[in-house]
């Protein structure tokens, strides 16, 4: 998660389009061992942002919400681990699935979706990444984590306002 010295980089996204090509970026630079917890409200767009992660780490497969299923697992650069907590009841289920043994595990990448159901045993490097719905539609996409906020994001960023002195 943050450290002291972290800071928050907002973007935003108006298309699927540009979640998917937020996510390739993120899956094209990802480094091995990364734990990616998503947070955000149902059908903000945390499988969306999923799919273009996967496609950042070359993977053909169909990405698809694992809700019913918890864990799903795909073979690109990386093996991408792709969990989702909704149904579960709580961390000790998480643990019974054997989900925790593949957080931060070698030559992986693990993405997390309802990430604060299971969010005490998420490791302390989890880069968190929060998801909110514009009233237009649009969503804002907010990163947290050392490797993913050094990424260089240029014209995803939403300008910072300036403050004006008189």
């Amino acid at each position: 998660m943050l450290d002291g010295g972290a800071s928050l980089i907002v973007l935003s996204s108006a298309h699927v389009r540009r979640t998917l090509a937020i996510g390739r970026k993120i899956g094209a630079a990802a480094p091995e061992r990364a734990v990616i917890a998503f947070r955000g409200d149902l059908g903000a767009g945390k499988t969306t942002l999923s799919k273009g992660i996967a496609q950042g780490l070359g993977i053909k497969e169909a990405i698809i919400s694992p809700t019913y299923t918890i864990i799903s697992e795909y073979d690109g650069r990386l093996h991408l681990v792709h969990i989702d907590a909704y149904r579960l009841a709580d961390e000790e289920e998480f643990f019974q699935t054997g989900g925790e043994e593949l957080l931060g595990a070698p030559g992986t990448l693990s993405l997390i979706e309802w990430s604060e159901r299971i969010a005490h045993i998420l490791p302390p490097e989890s880069q968190i990444i929060t998801i909110t719905v514009e009233e237009n539609g649009a969503r804002l996409i907010m990163l947290e984590g050392d490797w993913i906020e050094a990424l260089r994001w240029g014209h995803f960023t939403i300008p910072a306002c300036k403050e004006t002195s008189s």
